[in-house]
């Protein structure tokens, strides 16, 4: 294991030179590129493994793009392990001697026949590395996650991401923030749809890796800060596949609270159905590879339910996706992402607090993306490239309260009738993202761009009375406008240190407020003490402008306020180590400290299912975050374990969403805080088979109770305030058997919450309560063709 000693960074500071090695010249450190090809076409691989590697340590990981190209920035000369594989391809393995003389190796794959049962290690694809030690964003291989079927993309945030928290309805709040977190598609930044989640968007077939960015993030990202999920996609490699999926599933949770009145029973084991099926076709015709998938599920707990027990919960999904890559030369590729889906779903409800209801609710989301990827040059030391992007968002949100509904809305002139109410909302989003990189030389990098985009939409509310007829209509119409402008340096003057600086300008023009505007500088300064060892220390200040989406007419209606909701604006500090150790483990440690002026959250308008964005005067956040990765060379066996412990806290008037002005008063835990978070998960996976076990652990959210005596401390816990913590343990197993003549089985079981800990995962407040999904049972084959 190798040594390394924090007392160098004070010999860096004090004397200006690395401690850990002699020489730090930047002409003894090489940029090296592999090109990876198909050994039969002749044709680019895009996203091979490609990783260098000094006996059992890792030096370098990577990934081909488009072009075949693997590029690696500060690599000493020597003799390394090069290892390329790919899916579906035979991988390759040898030693190369890197100097001066020698930057660029090219590698052709052969690609395995159908033929051919090819067992052993070179069948997987080594993982990569989960958390990379120079820059500490953690990299996810999703095709070793291994979740049940019915998971969303939350359930992959919060299992991975540090300092990551489930939150109800298929959210997550990441380090104490309510949902702050951003996609990012073939370089595009999608923005928020209505209801549904991250899966109706990309089939995650075609999803290859994602990135997980969190704190001092570059100048690049505007907009939700806690987090960016980089997202890169492929269609899958070779000739023509064809994938089917069917899956069937039930949960086996006791309904141990439920009213006799519903019918349902007590203290009786009640199987819940849970179906789904996928179909996906891809191809390569040359240069063009094609991807298109169909998808359907059906759950009886469609939503996370505000009691324990499963009741008027049912919902179907449906999603079609294309994914098109064309390339269109040496230099230049195209990709393209194509989708439509919708959601049906009753809501569920408390019928003892609430009434019995029964509201039902439909809505669609589609998304189109353009992305250009152009390779300027590649000459070393003098690389540049450019991306142009394009997208559409459209969506729309129709719900329908029932007759048998209270009606326990008011409004402010109107304090004795009591209405439902009824929403019908459309939205439209267009826009473009450019970038452009150049390396003037080995020490200077420089990046700008831009992204803009429009947003058009209009919404309506119809006030129910209590024989359905339309007692008042409130409509409204919106449109705005987000521009955000950015440059940012990487200046590496010695090998032991780099600097990114960075400065965004963004701009929003939106209904009802003036123009907001925010400057954002970007500081992180890097220490590399040694080549597998790395502290940095951050600054960033965030501008993160609310929704555009204008729900006025209705926020208004119940009270007097005209006050909008402005833009969150951050200031963010932290500092932390990273560690690659020679066994395969990887280590990353934090601290970090954030401060809102204002904040942002959601409140829910008055007695209505409707939720709108308000501003808290003060919110501060504190953690402490810590995470190891255990990714070892040609082992089956890997793992990871994330552990946090994060205060967030607001104080002063809540403000905004045209809502009457509420106080926190001094201190009071936020509704998305959840002091300690700890995932823990083993995966072992040889040629033809794989067992995963993950526990989740968590504090608990607020349980609603605002009459605690809060303290501010990192380490009060204020548990009277917060949910019981609560342990999730889930487990899955799969078995692969080979066709003769070509092709897969795939038959796997999913088992999740073991010990069916039904908790509560939050209680009301700001919005309502949810409780976490009881046992359950699903089993999923695939065929491969």
């Amino acid at each position: 294991m190798r040594a390394f000693n924090f007392l160098s960074v004070l010999v860096l500071l004090l004397t200006g030179a690395p401690a850990s090695r002699a020489s730090g010249s930047v002409a003894e450190h090489l940029h090296y590129s592999v090109l990876v090809l198909d050994s039969s076409h002749r044709q680019p691989i895009q996203l091979a493994r490609v990783s260098l590697h000094r006996g059992a340590s890792l030096v370098k990981g990577g990934l081909s793009d488009a072009t075949g190209y693997a590029e690696f920035e500060d690599i000493a000369p020597g003799t390394y392990t090069l290892t390329v594989s790919f899916v579906n391809y035979h991988s390759y393995r040898d030693s190369v001697r890197l100097a001066a003389g020698h930057t660029v190796d090219t590698v052709y794959l052969a690609e395995q026949l159908q033929e051919e049962v090819v067992v052993g290690a070179e069948q997987e694809a080594p993982t990569l590395t989960a958390i990379d030690v120079r820059s500490g964003v953690q990299v996810v291989d999703l095709e070793r996650q291994h979740l049940s079927p019915t998971s969303r993309m939350s359930s992959v945030l919060q299992q991975n991401i540090l300092g990551a928290a489930k939150a109800p309805s298929g959210e997550i709040h990441i380090r104490g923030q309510h949902a702050e977190y951003a996609y990012y598609v073939d370089g595009i930044l999608i923005p928020p749809g209505v209801f549904g989640g991250f899966n109706e968007v990309v089939e995650d077939k075609v999803i290859d890796h994602a990135t997980f960015y969190t704190g001092a993030l570059p100048a690049e990202y505007g907009g939700p800060t806690a987090a960016v999920i980089d997202l890169v996609n492929r269609v899958p490699s070779g000739s023509a596949r064809l994938d089917v999926e069917t899956y069937a599933g039930t949960f086996l949770g006791r309904d141990n609270s439920a009213p006799a009145s519903l019918g349902i029973g007590t203290g009786t084991l009640r199987p819940i159905n849970a179906n789904g099926q996928t179909i996906s076709l891809s191809n390569h015709f040359g240069d063009l590879g094609v991807f298109l998938s169909g998808n359907r599920q059906e759950s009886d707990r469609r939503l996370d339910a505000p009691l324990p027990y499963i009741y008027h919960d049912h919902g179907f999904d449906y999603s079609g996706y294309a994914k098109i890559d064309y390339l269109l030369g040496p230099n230049d590729y195209i990709t393209s992402n194509l989708n439509y889906a919708k959601t049906y779903t009753q809501i569920p409800f408390d019928p003892v607090n609430e009434g019995v209801k029964s509201d039902l609710q439909n809505t669609y989301n589609s998304f189109q993306t353009l992305s250009y990827f152009h390779t300027i040059s590649r000459e070393n030391d003098r690389e540049s490239d450019l991306f142009v992007g394009a997208f559409a968002r459209e969506g729309n949100l129709t719900f329908t309260p029932g007759r048998i509904d209270p009606r326990s809305f008011h409004f402010a002139d109107d304090t004795v009738n009591g209405y439902a109410i009824a929403q019908d909302r459309n939205y439209t989003n267009y826009g473009i993202r450019l970038k452009w990189n150049d390396r003037f030389s080995h020490e200077l990098l420089l990046s700008a761009g831009l992204n803009a985009s429009v947003t058009n939409g209009d919404g309506r509310f119809d006030a129910l009375d209590t024989s359905g007829t339309i007692g008042r209509t409130l409509g409204t119409n919106f449109h705005g406008t987000d521009v955000g402008v950015f440059v940012q340096t990487e200046y590496h003057p010695f090998e032991w240190t780099r600097f990114d600086v960075g400065v965004r300008y963004d701009q929003q023009i939106a209904p009802d407020r003036d123009a907001e505007r925010g400057v954002s500088p970007r500081l992180r300064w890097n220490l590399y003490l040694d080549d597998a060892t790395t502290c940095y220390l951050s600054y960033g200040k965030y501008f993160i402008p609310a929704n555009i989406e204008e729900l006025r007419a209705l926020a208004v209606a119940t009270g007097s306020n005209t006050t909008p909701t402005l833009a969150e604006r951050d200031d963010a500090y932290e500092l932390g180590v990273l560690h690659s150790f020679e066994n395969g483990l990887h280590l990353k440690a934090d601290i970090f400290r954030k401060v809102q002026l204002p904040g942002v959250d959601d409140e829910t308008i008055g007695s209505s299912a409707i939720e709108t964005s308000v501003n808290i005067a003060a919110v501060k956040v504190t953690g402490i975050e810590m995470g190891l990765s255990y990714n070892p060379v040609n082992d089956p066996l890997s793992g990871y374990i994330n552990a946090s412990i994060i205060h967030a806290y607001g104080s002063g008037a809540v403000t905004g969403g045209f809502l009457p002005i509420a106080d926190l008063g001094s201190v009071s835990d936020l509704d998305h805080d959840q002091r300690l978070s700890l995932v823990a998960s083993i995966n072992y996976e040889p040629s033809s088979w794989f067992a995963n076990i993950t526990a989740m652990y968590s504090s608990g959210l607020s349980n609603g109770n605002e009459s605690f005596a809060y303290s501010s401390g990192l380490f009060d816990l204020n548990q009277g305030a917060h949910t019981t913590p609560s342990w999730i343990v889930n487990c899955s197993i799969g078995y692969t058997f080979f066709i003769p003549g070509g092709g897969e089985i795939e038959p796997s079981l999913y088992l999740g919450n073991i010990f069916d800990n039904v908790h509560p995962i939050k209680g009301s407040y700001f919005s309502g309560a949810a409780w976490e999904e009881p046992r359950n049972l699903q089993f999923k084959v695939e065929v491969h063709i």
